[in-house]
């Protein structure tokens, strides 16, 4: 029997409603996969790490460049009184 429903599924010009696909693959792929994956992972982040150290570095200049400018620090008499 005919429903108006069917017609929602019905696409023109010949296209398909894509659909969720399952596909099967051996354990071996899979771990393969898997590893590649990591190892990846692996490279972005050391990749990452490269840079925030990098960063790191020219922090530590610009600290080192601004310090002499700095006025001596006179110590705090409550500080002071604290520490005896």
């Amino acid at each position: 029997m005919y429903s108006l429903f069917d017609s929602v599924f019905d696409v023109p010009f010949g296209y398909s409603i894509p659909r969720d696909r399952v596909v099967v693959i051996s354990d071996s792929e899979y771990k393969a996969a898997q590893e590649r994956q990591n190892a990846e992972h692996v490279a972005r982040l050391e990749a990452r790490k490269l840079d925030h150290l990098s960063v790191v570095e020219q922090l530590e200049k610009q600290i080192v460049e601004l310090q002499p400018a700095l006025p001596e620090a006179k110590p705090d008499k409550e500080l002071a009184a604290s520490k005896e």
